[in-house]
């Protein structure tokens, strides 16, 4: 089965850090309940396509262009001083006519669908961390709005809230947004994101989880580096047995969420571990 490029955008804002240890926030949105990762939270984004440019480019364009059409972020060099700031219109076409580019992000991850579902996604991750002395980004933070072919929310929360949000059950979570929200929880300050970020060569390095069950039903999604993540059978390790008394785990335990996803996406991690930390 062909893998279908893709890529998505964390978009990290700048806020007063209240009942969170983060003094930012990352937008997430509620896919709608039909169709491809229904009802979960996910980043914004979609499907690379040809508007998107050459293969070295393409992801970053992408992400950016989907966050526009879902959200109407327009994440770009600023127009001409005293331009007003465009609003509508496809996104190569808006560009093009305001003289602005598209903001390139950096690299963070790159997740492969596993084998066993029917539609799988070569999806790379970027993040794009906005400054507080950006006053175009930062005015158009309250207008975005989820559009609602694709989306039916749109949420702005530091990633320990996002993920105490999933434990509780209300926010439920694909495995690939429930390990980037636990690596970044790491990271406190969105000052800090920048030099935080894995090198190039680590953040296109493919992750292609495998969807399992523990001896007790739970399901698991083993990532590079478990122990058991090389004796699965990728094209079918819904029937293997990943135990949690073992060592060098890295893995998330996921419990289904009725709409889709899964809640209380719990990552376990022992050392030794093959995937970079941000």
């Amino acid at each position: 089965m062909a893998l279908v490029p893709s890529a998505s955008l964390v978009v990290a804002a700048p806020r007063e850090a209240l009942a969170g240890a983060c003094n930012y926030a990352v937008l997430m949105a509620r896919r709608v309940g039909g169709g491809t990762f229904a009802g979960a939270y996910v980043f914004p984004g979609g499907v690379v396509d040809a508007e998107d440019g050459p293969p070295a480019d393409a992801p970053a364009r992408c992400a950016v262009r989907e966050t526009y059409e879902e959200t109407g972020l327009l994440l770009t060099t600023p127009p001409a001083p005293g331009a007003v700031p465009p609003r509508e219109g496809p996104f190569g076409a808006l560009c093009a006519r305001h003289g602005i580019a598209p903001l390139r992000p950096r690299p963070l991850a790159r997740w492969i669908t596993p084998r066993a579902q029917k539609r799988r996604f070569d999806t790379r991750f970027l993040l794009l961390a906005i400054r507080d002395d950006d006053r175009f980004l930062l005015g158009q933070l309250g207008s975005a709005r989820a559009q609602p072919a694709e989306l039916t929310q749109l949420r702005w929360l530091a990633p320990d809230e996002a993920l105490g949000a999933n434990a509780r059950g209300e926010l439920p979570l694909l495995p690939p947004q429930a390990y980037i929200l636990h690596q970044l929880s790491r990271c406190r300050r969105w000052q800090d994101l920048p030099a935080a970020l894995p090198p190039l060569a680590d953040a296109e390095r493919p992750v292609e989880p495998l969807l399992c069950r523990r001896s007790d039903g739970a399901a698991v999604a083993l990532l590079p580096g478990d122990r058991a993540y090389g004796t699965a059978d990728p094209d079918d390790a819904s029937l293997f047995c990943a135990d949690r008394a073992a060592p060098r785990l890295h893995r998330l335990e996921l419990a289904p969420a009725a709409g889709g996803g899964f809640h209380a996406a719990t990552l376990l991690r022992t050392a030794p571990c093959a995937r970079p930390q941000l």
